[in-house]
């Protein structure tokens, strides 16, 4: 009933960034904007002070029902294993596969 009526009364408010946590553990999911994507490897701390920086954070919630789109299975190793040169396209592209969660 609240949702219905914040949308009604067009009175939602834009949710703050998670506050940066640690290096996320394998296992784990960590969320940029509408994308979760899941640590299958062990994260450097380069790479995370990296996707830091580019608005990647800890997920806050362990069973999170938002909706969101998932970033494709192996994106994580794609950026371990592009060159930081090269990381910035890398990462676009895996954005632009991310798909709806089913």
């Amino acid at each position: 009933m609240k949702d219905l009526l914040r949308n009604l009364l067009s009175i939602r408010q834009q949710r703050k960034p998670a506050p940066v946590g640690p290096r996320p553990q394998v296992g784990a999911t960590i969320q940029r904007g509408d994308v979760k994507m899941a640590v299958t490897e062990p994260v450097s701390r380069e790479l995370w002070d990296w996707l830091v920086l580019s608005g990647w954070r800890n997920l806050p919630v362990k069973h999170d029902r938002r909706k969101a789109r998932l970033a494709p299975e192996g994106a994580l190793r794609t950026l371990l294993d592009t060159d930081p040169q090269e990381r910035n396209r890398a990462h676009s592209r895996i954005l632009e596969q991310a798909r709806r969660e089913d």
